[in-house]
């Protein structure tokens, strides 16, 4: 009878220190989803404004202008056409580009009692894209093409200005960021480098291998069609 009494007092304890641990007991927090946030649409065609300005140099290493070299410095305004391809996070696409400009310079030539410069009118591209969202509606980018400006090289002085307007052909590069502000609209911008090829001008006299180049900072809007 006593041995029965002792039994029954332990298995009582031994349910009762479970009810205990049960009632005390924690279960750790449930592991909260990882929620990937959702990729912007890039794909397909768009259009926009682009405002630029640009510094460079113009010459032809010997005599145009005195010293074979000047500065060149200007703004432009221009229109930009484009399509989209979109794969997970890369961005793929072309663009044609048209700028109506006042880019500039001129310094003396080898006769000091005239000036030697450069005007350009217009400039333009066609270049690809390629480039990676680092966010849903940011994406960083390089851009490749070629490109073609109307130069207007001429000679100032006594016997007034004489020039001539040649379409030079080239190649642009450069890397450029772009943010989606809304599913439509877009906020670029870009420092593109702008090579063009050398070229003869007939001025007073006939200036061989003339040379243009200029780095233009360009900012842009974009609307997605």
């Amino acid at each position: 009878m006593k041995l029965l009494s002792t039994t029954a007092i332990a298995a009582i304890a031994m349910t009762t220190g479970n009810i205990a641990l049960a009632a005390n007991y924690d279960p750790a927090p449930a592991a909260t989803p990882v929620v990937q946030a959702p990729i912007a649409d890039w794909n397909g065609p768009y259009g926009g404004l682009v405002l630029s300005h640009s510094t460079g140099v113009f010459g032809n290493d010997t005599n145009f202008p005195g010293d074979g070299e000047g500065s060149l410095e200007g703004g432009a305004a221009g229109i930009v056409l484009g399509y989209n391809f979109q794969s997970n996070n890369m961005v793929f696409g072309a663009e044609l580009n048209y700028n109506w400009s006042d880019i500039a310079g001129a310094e003396e030539c080898v006769n000091p009692a005239f000036d030697c410069g450069v005007n350009i009118d217009s400039f333009g591209s066609i270049r690809a894209r390629a480039g990676y969202l680092i966010s849903p509606k940011s994406l960083i980018y390089a851009t490749l093409g070629a490109a073609n400006a109307d130069i207007y090289a001429y000679t100032d002085g006594p016997i007034g200005e004489n020039g001539e307007t040649r379409s030079v052909g080239g190649l642009l590069y450069g890397v450029g960021f772009e943010q989606m502000v809304t599913q439509n609209w877009n906020f670029r911008a870009a420092v593109i480098r702008h090579d063009f090829d050398e070229q003869d001008f007939d001025t007073d006299v006939t200036y061989t291998d003339v040379n243009v180049d200029f780095t233009t900072i360009e900012f842009g809007v974009t609307f997605n069609f």
